[in-house]
């Protein structure tokens, strides 16, 4: 069954109601694409981590009008809230770290610039950016079940990303010249129960200069190794998340 996403004010509407209205791009794919008729089942997640199946009552060009069959809790969002802040990457490297991110189970995806960053957008061509690797981000939200589309920020300077994140969050950047510090050892740390939040810092090809690692130890991240090997930014990401993920939930 495949999945359309409604905002909070959607689904509480929608639960008071018993009645919901779609309307925008997902009208002609539910209608065109998919070729749904009266009766069929839509699966709707609201981003505050409710779930909806709704029977499709009628429909025009403009709006699907569906009845509330069933509400429910989102089962598919990770207990661990991941953010991922990418350097970004030469070529359109940083679309399939976006699908995969997502895909992983991060929450939210930051991209950053930094010194060793080969790509220089200004305003308007990371806006457009930021618009297309949404959207690839709402893709695979609905390919692998999510319960909500990650953010995708607009990129921003290493500096602004690493600044100023919450207090609480557990901080942490992959670094190859971290030759004690391991993922798994901080995750051991941490413990199976934690359910908290972590900011995960990867670099750019070329990795982080000097300065760049004391200005994220200096903002309170903490340096982790991935292995023996040096991983591509690509891969370094995607390696990341899938021990995080193992660790708190598999």
């Amino acid at each position: 069954m495949r999945k359309f996403f409604i905002d909070a004010d959607q689904a509480a509407k929608a639960e008071a109601d018993k009645l919901i209205e779609i309307r925008g791009g997902d009208v002609n794919h539910i209608v065109n694409v998919l070729r749904m008729k009266k009766g069929d089942v839509l699966h709707l997640c609201a981003t505050d981590g409710r779930e909806f199946e709704a029977g499709i009552e009628s429909f025009d060009s403009s709006c699907v009008r569906a009845e509330v069959l069933s509400v429910s809790k989102n089962t598919t969002e990770p207990d661990v809230r991941v953010t991922l802040i990418q350097g970004v990457p030469k070529g359109d490297k940083m679309e399939l770290i976006i699908q995969k991110a997502v895909e992983l189970g991060a929450c939210e995806i930051i991209p950053a610039m930094t010194e060793h960053t080969v790509v220089r957008l200004n305003e308007s061509e990371g806006n457009k950016k930021q618009a297309r690797w949404q959207k690839i981000a709402e893709e695979a939200s609905k390919q692998c079940g999510r319960g909500i589309v990650p953010r995708v920020a607009s990129p921003v300077s290493l500096k602004a990303a690493l600044e100023n994140r919450p207090e609480e969050e557990v901080k942490l950047f992959a670094y190859e010249n971290e030759e004690e510090t391991s993922l798994k050892k901080i995750l051991t740390e941490l413990g199976e129960n934690f359910r908290g939040a972590v900011s995960v810092v990867i670099g750019p090809e070329g990795g982080f200069s000097l300065a760049e690692a004391e200005f994220a130890r200096g903002c309170g991240f903490r340096a982790f190794s991935l292995g023996r090997r040096i991983l591509r930014t690509e891969t370094a990401g995607m390696a990341a998340l899938s021990g995080i993920r193992c660790f708190f939930e598999d």
